[in-house]
């Protein structure tokens, strides 16, 4: 009757002592780095506590594949298994701590580590951890495009941020004078995956309808920033300036032209023609106004075929002017000629009448001499 009670105390006893073994073999921490920058080393650390416990052995895993054993009991202790993407550094390894060389993107996974105490109880515990390999941007900071160098109230902004290739992504952001952007301002796009290795590109657009309060200082700085955990940070930023309305360049009136040329304040060196031009021309620009006088020339230019009767006037004037002097050049050259050698005979009378005139000139030219001095200088030239 009793044989089945103390079947069952003997099975009690012993499941307490199992509970009592679990708890006495525990694992302290793991420490897995969650991004390593590719060809750099990385540490994994698997720390625990036997709690009077033998170690039997230390394993890690990569993805579920064994890559690293450490059993302190063989000879040597520490062994490693061929797996792509990594290499353990033999000398710089042991039961908690594991180290890799030249990590690669193949190197990037979820990594466990077992530890199981010796016989009788061989408990074992175990944590895991993921790994990334970073690769980072090819190419410096972010690229900013699309951005004009002035911008004015109204205008609309639509700028895209570029990220150089890395692996993976990098997260990108946009300042506004030192401020983030309404996340409604923001255009997100698929990020860009190319080359064997799966290197990708991200871009992050901004877009808004700029306002004065955009503007500090006349200037609105606009700021990208490219960042990958605490491994990578770049920004870029562009400072652009606003539009100043500017005063309109004064353009000289016919007014004020015409007022240079007046009668007190008189234009030298200007030939007879020009004087002549400028007169027919005021002549067909000034017009009558209402109350019968004359106003100034109308800023508004002739029409066409105005300009072409002006100019046909004036060359019609100035030909008329030319002929009419050469007309008088010739008048006053007969008569001189007359009394050259071969010429009129002086005692021809119209010969005498022209000296007379002659001396007549003389008297008038020289004021200062007397009638006796005049009459001597008449007597000699006949």
């Amino acid at each position: 009757m009793f044989g089945p009670l103390n079947l069952l105390a003997a099975l009690f006893f012993i499941g307490t002592l199992k509970d009592f073994s679990v708890a006495g073999l525990k694992l302290t921490e793991v420490r897995i780095p969650k991004y390593v920058v590719k060809d750099s080393p990385a540490q994994l650390e698997c720390l625990y506590d036997l709690d009077g416990e033998a170690l039997y052995s230390v394993k890690w895993y990569k993805d579920g594949n064994e890559f690293y054993r450490y059993v302190p009991r063989d000879m040597p202790p520490a062994q490693t298994f061929l797996l792509p993407g990594v290499i353990v550094d033999l000398h710089n390894s042991s039961d908690a701590t594991v180290t890799l060389r030249n990590v690669n993107l193949q190197s990037t996974g979820r990594f466990r580590c077992e530890v199981s105490g010796e016989a009788p109880s061989f408990q074992t515990v175990t944590e895991h951890g993921d790994m990334i390999v970073v690769f980072l941007p090819d190419q410096g900071s972010p690229k900013i495009s699309g951005g004009r160098p002035r911008y004015q109230v109204g205008d609309y902004v639509k700028v895209n941020c570029t990220s150089g290739r890395s692996k993976p992504a990098v997260e990108l952001s946009w300042q506004v004078n030192g401020e983030p952007a309404d996340k409604q301002k923001l255009r997100k796009y698929n990020t860009i995956v190319e080359g064997r290795d799966g290197l990708e590109t991200s871009v992050l657009g901004l877009q808004f309808r700029v306002e004065q309060r955009h503007f500090r200082n006349g200037d609105m700085k606009l700021k990208c920033i490219a960042e990958l955990s605490s491994l990578y940070w770049r920004s870029n930023e562009e400072s652009v300036e606003g539009d100043r309305p500017q005063k309109a360049p004064a353009l000289e009136s016919r007014e004020t032209a015409y007022a240079s040329n007046s009668r007190a304040d008189p234009v030298q060196g200007t030939s007879y023609r020009e004087l002549f031009v400028t007169k027919i021309l005021s002549l067909f620009f000034v017009q009558p106004n209402a109350a019968g006088s004359t106003a100034p020339p109308s800023s508004t230019p002739p029409a066409p075929l105005l300009l072409l009767v002006v100019s046909l006037a004036v060359v019609g004037a100035v030909a008329t002017l030319a002929q009419g002097i050469a007309q008088d050049i010739d008048v006053f050259k007969i008569p001189m000629d007359r009394t050259a050698t071969g010429g009129m005979a002086k005692g021809d009378p119209e010969a005498r009448e022209l000296l007379a005139g002659r001396e007549e000139e003389k008297r008038s030219a020289r004021p200062g001499k007397s009638e006796a001095q005049l009459g001597k200088i008449s007597l000699s030239a006949r």
